[in-house]
């Protein structure tokens, strides 16, 4: 690259392309039909928004945000009532007002209160000097969200109804309240979210939500809790613009209109400025929750406009004054990223996961930049900041990413990271000749995302109804995330150097729905355009049940192709983003998903009390000594791993400190069962409940068992060998995952001090037998606390047994019925044997180590 600025006698070269690649680039938008497909989606974005601009400037495109405020319902409150209240001078504009129960993730039903009915159901309190009416207002519905970026989908509606309100006096105050009294439970936590909209902050005033308690008879407890005051303008946030800034960028360059240019331009002019205010002001404050002004979405931000201003830099649309003005914005953006005020990018310890060298912040600001440097190498700093990204990068894969290729915090952040990295790689390799694709981590890095895919999933189905692949949802992550765009991306950098993995990236990416529109926040729409490449050949990856022990994630696979039968096991030595899930599992059976992590949800806005709680997990909580149940550890010890063809395992310990001593044992019973048992050694002496939601919408409770009816024509049955005669009780709780059902039902099985839990999930399909659980008796020679036999049984007559060792000591124990042996497992046949004639005599004895579980099955043929 020679310039970045123009010049009468050259033509700029780009950064991802070259004039002589645009003819090749255009065609390729033509003849591809994924390609053509998000260019007509893009065409229809930046179509919308050109209009949008037409009829209001940019600062009023997107002026909504929502705030939440989340509070906790007092003891002896059944019904509540809210509102939201307007003091001082100026002028405000409510869009709506929500609720959700926090601890459930559910919102709770309002009756208009979108304000799509006017004032419907709602009671006008406006003080002296204060107006209130409806207004229509060009742009687009839906405010931000406190913690990132509400996705721009080429949806938006055409007019927002709000309530304006405007205050003619300082001590104007205005108040809206809804009518309609709502029950809540006492104890547990809910949260307002209040749509609104300030051009200016309001004189000696704010915007606040108010919820009134009341009891039983109808009488208000104590005085109207308010939120503290909103009172900053929330004109149209940088990252609002971003998607369709890029969309025009891609239309300049597939057509050389001018006017796609100009309005990337004065899009990018506009998102410049307000990451510097916004920066500005997060150096000054530190952190706080508009974090898209923080250093992991400016990173983000950083590369996407650098990569915009690239393209368009070189049209007559851009005058040279402008020109100056956007690179000196460019400039001090860029050198805020190196400032340890802002963001403290040099600290080697991980205060949280806001902050230091090791935090997917980091890889992203430092990633921003280095794009930055590439793309404006004229710029004095530039060498520096290359520099500077590139040991950011070399000391993260050293020493982040694990040796799996995993980094470590969860799904959602290695593809976050692996995504930031590709176009720094990218641009290295195209730009400066170094291949960071051909380094060991960072093929490692794909091979992960290629690892942990889940079953074809059957319910979620791609566009052309066929079963697809998805990645799971394990702490802070969802599973419609469409991380294997990055496998259509990157696959073309891999087939000359390492084609076998690149045919099982294409193949991975394929079986995931093939997705190439680049989605979630901070989009780079060009990516989707020039990179993937349908016709590669594609191979599929060696997939078998595999342990992760760096992130904590154990996989159990089966069925034809191994994706069939998918379950995932939750055992981490990390703490990252803080969800109570340790011992959690997923499961899917037949491709249908029966029992789900629940995902995640905003981090600010209300619903996160419900994603980050155990509850929300298929776990084991314990009583805190309150009255309630608390939650978990966040991270565990995994004690045992083992994969075979008939049985796979996991052994966990999870330090509750309400417990003693908790172990979970999880197996994945193959060999003709394709069920799950779960053994929850406790010891200790507060009561717990066992947690299971299921993708379910009815079920049977008896005695001893839940039957579900999952999706799908599936079901899945637990029956539980103990405790006996437990308290089984029944509700529901949200779950991400763009299913038909958007809750889970939610089974709690309730177990007295020191006891133990061993349960029997059994996936199958509606009208196919059911399996058979018995304990069997313990000869009295046998017979000691803590050890227990029990009998699977199958209708065609097939059967094991599972022996647990709930003691400190070695136990040597009989099945009854005098049948050979033969154990499941890695450890192969543990059945006591010591020659030929010892067999015949003890194959029916079974030796458990202290805490064990041994799962035997009939030995028909002595070796």
């Amino acid at each position: 690259m020679t310039s970045a600025y123009k010049s009468t006698e050259e033509i700029r070269p780009f950064g991802c392309y070259d004039p002589g690649q645009l003819g090749e680039i255009r065609s390729r938008i033509e003849r591809i039909p994924a390609a053509a497909q998000e260019f007509a989606r893009q065409q229809q974005l930046s179509g919308q928004f050109a209009a949008r601009e037409a009829a209001a400037p940019l600062q009023r495109l997107g002026v909504f945000r929502v705030e939440p405020f989340v509070f906790k319902v007092p003891a002896g409150t059944a019904m509540l009532k809210l509102s939201v209240h307007i003091r001082g001078r100026g002028v405000a504009r409510i869009g709506g007002v929500r609720l959700t129960h926090s601890q459930l993730g559910l919102p709770v039903q309002l009756d208009n209160g979108s304000f799509r009915r006017g004032l419907d159901g709602w009671t006008q309190e406006p003080g002296i000097g204060s107006h209130v009416r409806l207004e229509r207002l060009p742009g687009g519905g839906g405010g931000l969200q406190p913690s990132g970026v509400t996705p721009v989908d080429g949806a938006a509606e055409e007019e927002v109804r709000c309530v304006r309100i405007r205050n003619e006096a300082e001590d104007s105050q205005a108040v809206l309240r809804y009518e309609e009294q709502l029950p809540v439970r006492a104890g547990d936590y809910y949260g307002i979210q209040t749509e609104l909209s300030l051009e200016s902050p309001l004189v000696n005033g704010g915007i606040a939500a108010g919820v009134v308690f009341i009891d039983a008879a109808g009488q208000p407890l104590g005085e109207e809790l308010v939120s503290p005051l909103f009172n900053r303008h929330t004109l149209t946030n940088w990252a609002y613009l971003l998607e369709a800034a890029g969309a025009d960028a891609n239309l300049y360059m597939a057509t050389g209109e001018e006017r796609y240019a100009g309005l990337a331009k004065r899009k990018l002019q506009y998102m410049l400025a307000d990451m510097r205010q916004g920066m500005d002001i997060f150096r000054r404050d530190g952190w706080h929750d508009d974090d898209t002004y923080g250093a992991v979405h400016i990173g983000r931000g950083l590369a996407a406009v650098s990569v915009i201003y690239d393209q368009i830099a070189a049209s007559p649309a851009v005058g040279p004054g402008e020109t100056a003005a956007l690179l000196a914005d460019l400039r001090y953006i860029a050198a805020m990223m190196m400032d340890t005020a802002y963001y403290r990018f040099d600290l080697p310890t991980f205060p949280d996961e806001k902050g230091g060298m090791r935090s997917n912040w980091n890889a992203d600001r430092a990633t921003g930049l280095g794009v930055y440097a590439l793309l404006f190498p004229q710029e004095p700093e530039s060498a520096a900041y290359l520099e500077h990204a590139c040991s950011v990068v070399d000391w993260q894969l050293a020493e982040v990413v694990d040796e799996d290729g995993a980094w470590p915090e969860n799904v959602r952040y290695h593809g976050a990271v692996l995504h930031r990295y590709f176009l720094f790689f990218v641009l290295l390799k195209r730009l400066k000749g170094t291949d960071y694709f051909r380094r060991g981590k960072v093929k490692a890095m794909y091979r992960f995302l290629l690892g942990i895919v889940t079953a074809e999933d059957v319910i979620q189905g791609g566009a052309d109804g066929a079963p697809v692949l998805l990645t799971p949802a394990v702490g802070d992550a969802n599973v419609q995330e469409k991380w294997f765009r990055l496998l259509g991306y990157a696959a073309p950098f891999y087939t000359e150097e390492d084609p076998q993995l690149a045919a099982e990236m294409v193949w991975t990416w394929k079986r995931g729905g093939a997705p190439v529109q680049d989605t979630g926040a901070f989009p780079l729409p060009l990516v989707a355009l020039l990179y993937p490449q349908p016709e590669l050949p594609e191979q599929m990856p060696e997939l078998g049940s595999v342990h992760y022990p760096g992130i904590g994630y154990v996989i159990f696979r089966s069925g034809e192709q191994n994706l069939q039968h998918y379950a995932i096991y939750e055992a981490s030595p990390l703490t990252y983003h803080a969800h109570h899930d340790e011992g959690h599992f997923s499961i899917w059976a037949n491709g249908v998903p029966l029992t789900l992590d629940a995902g995640t949800g905003g981090y600010y806005n209300g619903d996160r009390h419900w994603y980050v709680s155990g509850a929300a997990h298929n776990i084991v909580q314990f009583a805190d000594g309150s009255g309630g149940y608390a939650d978990g550890p966040l991270k565990s010890v995994c004690r045992e791993a083992s994969f075979t063809e008939e049985l796979d395992y996991a052994r966990s310990l999870i330090p509750d400190v309400h417990a003693g001593e908790y172990e979970r044992h999880f197996l994945y019973i193959k060999a003709g069962f394709d069920a799950y048992l779960v053994w929850d050694r406790i010891e200790g002496a507060a009561e717990s409940v066992w947690n299971l939601h299921t993708l379910s919408s009815d079920e049977e409770i008896a005695e001893q068992a839940i039957d579900a009816a999952g999706l799908g024509g599936m079901r899945l049955l637990a029956q539980i060998a103990e405790p006996l005669r437990p308290a089984i009780t029944a509700g529901e709780g949200a779950v991400g995952g763009g299913y038909p059902l958007a809750v889970q039902q939610h089974f709690r099985v309730h177990g007295r001090a020191g006891e133990d839990y061993v349960v029997l999930l059994q996936p199958h399909a509606e009208g196919t037998p059911e399996l058979r659980l018995e304990p069997l008796e313990l000869e009295p020679a046998d017979a000691a606390d803590g050890v227990r036999l029990y009998k699977l049984s199958r209708a065609d007559g097939g059967w094991c047994v599972a022996a647990l060792n709930g003691t400190g000591g070695t136990r040597r124990v009989r099945v009854p019925g005098g049948s050979a042996l033969r154990v499941l497992g890695a450890g192969g046949a543990a059945a006591e044997q010591t020659g030929a004639e010892a067999h015949r005599a003890a194959s029916d004895i079974l030796v458990l180590e202290p805490g064990a579980i041994r799962i035997a099955v009939p030995q028909y043929e002595i070796q």
